[in-house]
Order: structure tokens, then sequence, then C-alpha cells
């Protein structure tokens, strides 16, 4: 803890002390790794007004493949290991080509243990442009985390649709 005056004090950035109301506010300097109010305040700020990003870049979406009638198919690498270097959080799933009409689930997992980070649902029907961006709110994932993705559909068969990710860092 800093000492600013002989009665005021701060506490350091990130500090998990939580002894006095200063802790649990926290410190200006205080990240997203922070406990404190302060840290959650950071947290809010950067998801709001971080600068959007696209993964791949520039590039055609992965195709996932499905399984049977809802069965999730086998997993598709959608990001490699080690190459988003920040911690992150996806916002939209841009959904590029859905090969035939139904409704779709499709599940991301991030790290090296294929941990859940969320799920949507979508629908392609024969008037439907095979393009869309569907919201998506995962947790903050580690920074060089690989994420795969599974999808099913309520038909089944071999069924694709190709994705990208928008998503920014903290």
């Amino acid at each position: 803890m800093a000492k600013l005056s002989s009665r005021i004090y701060v506490p350091s950035a990130d500090s998990s002390d939580n002894e006095t109301i200063r802790d649990v506010v926290g410190n200006k300097n205080d990240g997203h790794n922070g406990d404190s109010i302060y840290a959650g305040v950071e947290i809010l700020q950067d998801h709001v007004h971080h600068a959007s990003l696209v993964y791949p870049t520039l590039a055609n979406g992965v195709t996932v493949t499905e399984g049977a009638a809802w069965t999730l198919g086998a997993f598709a690498q959608i990001v490699p290991a080690s190459t988003i270097g920040d911690a992150f959080d996806i916002h939209h799933i841009s959904i590029e080509n859905i090969s035939a009409n139904g409704v779709y689930e499709l599940v991301l997992y991030y790290g090296a243990g294929n941990t859940e980070c969320g799920r949507v649902r979508f629908v392609q029907n024969a008037v439907q442009d095979t393009v869309m961006n569907i919201p998506m709110q995962t947790p903050i994932i580690p920074a060089d985390s690989r994420i795969q993705a599974k999808v099913a559909s309520a038909a089944g068969g071999v069924k694709t649709v190709d994705i990208s990710l928008f998503y920014h860092t903290y």
C-alpha cells in the first residue's frame, strides 16, 4: 500500500488484500485481472470501447462440419494457439456460408482443455441470405488460447458452415 499523506493510503494495483474500503474500491491502475470495483469498471470500459477485430482477417472463414441430427460434429480449429497475444472476448460470430437450409447450433471452445465458452443458434431458409452476424458473449479468454468450434443441426448429415469471429482484446 502506498502512503499518500499521514492519513490516506492507496492500495497497490490489483491488490487482493480487501482489508479496507480502499482495497475494495481499488486503484486507478487496476486492470482486468483485479477484483476491485475499479478493475470491474476497467473491464467494462475495455469491453465497450476497444476496437473490434476479426479472425481470420482478410481471409475466408473457417469451415465447421456437423454430425448426425443434433449431434455435434468434429472440432474445427478457428484460431490456432499463440495467435491472439492478449486476453480477449468474442462479441459476434459471422456465419458466412451455410451449405443447406435448417436449424443449427454452434458451440465454441477455448484452450487446450476445450472449455466451452459460448453457444448460438441460427436458421437458414430458402429466402434468406447466407451471411449473418450472430451476437455471442463469451467470458474473457486468456491470451494465446486456441479457439475451436463444433456444429449440429436438426437434419444432420454432412452440412457445413463457414465462420469467423468478431472479438476485442483487453
